[in-house]
C-alpha cells in the first residue's frame, strides 16, 4: 500500500486578551482553507496557537487548540511577568518547531505580544500577515515595521475600500515589502448567506415575532470597563419597555448579568447567526461586530472603547458618516434610551445596507494564502463550490460539510484538479453542490450514512459526466423522485432516456 501523502499543515497563531478579533479572524479564513482543500482534496492539518481565554471557538469549528495562558489572568494566577515572558517564548518556539508548519498566519501583532515570534518566523515555513488596520503611530514603530520583513504575504485588511477612501498610507509598509502586500475587504465569520432569517432567529433568541428587538455588546467582553456599561445599557433598555433587548456579553465577559424584564443574555458562541432578528445594535467599535452588523443591514449605536493598537472612535466615525448609524456622544442610560427610541422610529433608513460590505473577504483571504503553495487556477476552480448558502443549509439539515464537498466533487466526475478540463464554470459546480445535497440528504433519510453514500460515489469517480453518474447512482437506489427532482439540477435534460 503506497504511503499516505504528508498533509498540508497551517498553524494559526492569535494573541487574544480583551476581545476575540484575532482568533476569530483567523477562524473565519481558515473555515475557507479547509473546504478549499477538501475540493480538491489536498490532506490538510489546521491547528491554532493562541492565549486566547475563548479558545473553544476553534474547538467548535473543529479547529484542535495549543493553549497558553493570556495576559489577563496573569495577575489573577500569581505568575511573575518575567517568568511568564520567558516560558511563553520557549514555549511557542518548541510549539512551533515540533508543529513544523508549512504555512503559519499571524494576526495583527507581526512580532506577537511579547516579542516572542521572530524566532518561529525563522523556521522556514511560508509566513502570512493578516494586517488588521492599527493607529498609525503603532505601524511605524521600528520593532512593527522591520518585523513586516519576516512575512512572505502581508494580507491587508482594508477597510478603507468600504467607505470609497483611496489606499492607506504606504509609508505604513516599508517600500521593499510593498510587493508583498494584497489588500482584500474584512473578512467575517459569517457571510450573510450563513445566517438564520429574521423569524428563525428570533425563535432561538426566545424573541417574539412581532415586536421591536435591540443587541447590546461591548465586545468580546474581557475589558474591565464592559460591566460598569453593560450595567448602563440595562439601564437603558428600562427606560424603553416595549422594545426587547439581548445582551451578547462576549466569551470573555466575567461580570454581573445584570437583570431587567425586558433583557436576556445569551451566551450563543457564533451570534452572528442570529443576527437578523435585531432591528438594532448597540455596539463597540471593534472590528469583526462592526463589519458582522453592517454585512448584515443591521444599523448601529456606537459606543466606541479605547483600544492600544485598534482605532475604535475612527472605525465608528467613519461608519456612522457613511449612514450605517450613529455615534453616541453623551453615555447615560437616559441619553441611550432617547437615541434607541429615535433610530427604531426612522424604520431602518438610517442604514445604508450592506452596500458598504457586499460579501465577506475570508474566501479571498484563503485564496491569497493557500497559493503560496497550491497552483492558483485549481485554488479559482475549487472556489465555485464554496456556496456558503447552500453549506449552511446542509449544515443545517445534518450533512457534514466535508461530506457535501467531497460528494459534489465526485458528482462532477471531473475535479477541479484536471488539467485538462476547461469547461467547468461556477454554475456547473454549483449544480453539482445541490445534486450532491439532494443525494446525501436521500441516504440519510432511508437509514443510510453519508460514508455510505460517497462510497458508491467514488466506485463512480471514473464515469465521464455527470449525467452519468447521475444514472448509475439513481439505478442504485431506484428513486424516482430523486431522479426527475433533485437530480434535474444539474442540468439532465435527456435523463429519462439515458435511464
Amino acid at each position: 500500500m503506497p504511503a499516505r501523502p504528508a498533509p498540508l499543515r497551517i498553524l494559526c497563531y492569535a494573541v487574544n486578551g480583551l476581545g476575540l478579533g484575532h482568533l476569530t479572524r483567523l477562524i473565519a479564513i481558515c473555515r475557507q482553507l479547509r473546504r478549499l482543500t477538501t475540493v480538491l482534496q489536498i490532506p490538510t492539518e489546521i491547528v491554532f496557537l493562541t492565549s486566547s481565554e475563548g479558545d473553544s471557538l476553534a474547538a467548535l469549528h473543529g479547529f484542535a487548540t495549543f493553549k497558553v495562558p493570556s495576559k489577563t489572568v496573569l495577575a489573577a494566577s500569581g505568575l511573575e511577568p518575567i517568568r511568564y515572558r520567558r516560558i511563553m517564548r520557549q514555549w511557542i518556539w518548541n510549539a512551533a518547531n515540533l508543529i513544523s508548519p508549512d504555512l503559519l498566519l499571524v494576526d495583527t501583532f507581526p512580532a506577537g505580544s511579547l516579542n516572542e515570534l521572530p524566532a518561529v518566523l525563522d523556521l522556514g515555513t511560508k509566513n502570512v500577515f493578516i494586517h488588521r488596520g492599527v493607529r498609525p503611530e503603532v505601524a511605524r514603530q521600528p520593532a512593527f515595521q522591520a518585523s513586516l520583513s519576516l512575512y512572505d504575504l502581508i494580507l491587508k485588511l482594508d477597510e478603507g475600500s468600504c467607505f470609497g477612501e483611496p489606499a492607506s498610507d504606504p509609508d505604513l509598509i516599508p517600500e521593499p515589502l510593498r510587493d508583498r502586500v494584497t489588500a482584500i475587504g474584512p473578512v467575517l465569520l459569517r457571510s450573510v448567506e450563513e445566517t438564520f432569517d429574521r423569524a428563525t432567529a428570533r425563535e432561538l433568541l426566545g424573541l417574539p415575532p412581532d415586536c421591536s428587538a435591540v443587541y447590546l455588546s461591548t465586545g468580546g467582553g474581557g475589558d474591565r470597563q464592559a460591566e460598569a456599561l453593560l450595567r448602563d445599557l440595562v439601564e437603558a433598555a428600562r427606560l424603553v419597555p416595549e422594545v426587547r433587548f439581548v445582551v451578547g456579553a462576549g466569551m470573555l465577559y466575567r461580570g454581573r448579568e445584570w437583570a431587567a424584564p425586558n433583557v436576556s443574555w445569551t451566551r450563543r458562541p457564533v451570534l452572528v447567526e442570529c443576527f437578523r432578528a435585531f432591528d438594532l445594535a448597540i455596539t463597540a467599535g471593534g472590528f469583526n461586530t462592526v463589519w458582522e452588523l453592517i454585512h448584515l443591514e443591521i444599523p448601529c449605536l456606537f459606543l466606541p472603547q479605547p483600544r492600544g493598537w485598534d482605532d475604535q472612535d475612527s472605525r465608528a466615525a467613519r461608519c456612522a458618516a457613511a449612514g450605517a448609524g450613529c455615534l453616541l456622544s453623551e453615555r447615560t442610560p437616559e441619553a441611550i434610551a432617547e437615541a434607541v427610541r429615535e433610530l427604531l422610529a426612522v424604520q431602518r433608513t438610517a442604514s445604508s445596507g450592506n452596500a458598504l460590505l457586499p460579501r465577506s473577504h475570508a474566501l479571498d483571504a484563503a485564496i491569497e494564502i493557500l497559493s503560496l503553495r497550491v497552483e492558483r487556477s485549481r485554488l479559482e476552480d475549487a472556489s465555485a463550490f464554496i456556496n456558503p448558502g447552500i453549506l449552511f443549509a446542509a449544515e443545517q439539515e445534518g450533512l457534514a460539510e466535508r461530506d457535501l464537498l467531497l460528494a459534489a466533487a465526485l458528482i462532477t466526475s471531473r475535479t477541479v484538479a484536471d488539467p485538462e478540463n476547461t469547461d467547468l464554470d461556477a454554475g456547473t459546480m454549483e449544480d453539482a453542490l445541490l445534486a450532491a445535497r439532494e443525494l446525501l440528504r436521500h441516504v440519510a433519510s432511508n437509514g443510510g450514512a453519508t460514508r455510505q453514500a460517497l462510497a458508491v460515489l467514488k466506485k463512480l469517480e471514473h464515469l465521464p459526466t455527470p449525467e452519468a453518474v447521475a444514472v448509475a447512482a439513481m439505478r442504485r437506489w431506484d428513486d424516482e423522485y430523486l431522479l426527475k427532482v433533485h437530480l434535474s439540477k444539474v442540468h439532465l435534460s435527456n435523463l429519462e432516456g439515458l435511464r
